[in-house]
């Protein structure tokens, strides 16, 4: 059951984080034909669907981070041995 749940959350973050990344990029595209307030507006629904989508990928967030923090390091000292 619990992994259903995992699925669930982990489909529904990467739709907020692409519906967010859609409406960045509209918003930018209408602010730069003149409609600052319409780009704005959009932009900022934007903001509010990244966030919730981060919140709901977080714990996988936090571990690629420790695995890209491990990988670099272990680069690191590969370089100065």
């Amino acid at each position: 059951m619990s992994s259903n749940f995992t699925k669930i959350r982990k489909l529904f973050g990467w739709a907020l984080i692409v519906v967010s990344v859609i409406l960045s990029i509209v918003g930018i595209v209408i602010a730069a034909k003149g409609e600052y307030l319409q780009g704005g507006a959009i932009y900022v629904a934007s903001q509010v669907t990244w966030y919730p989508g981060l919140a709901l990928l977080g714990p996988e967030i936090v571990q690629k981070s420790k695995d890209i923090w491990n990988n670099l390091k272990k680069k690191v000292k590969g370089l100065f041995k």
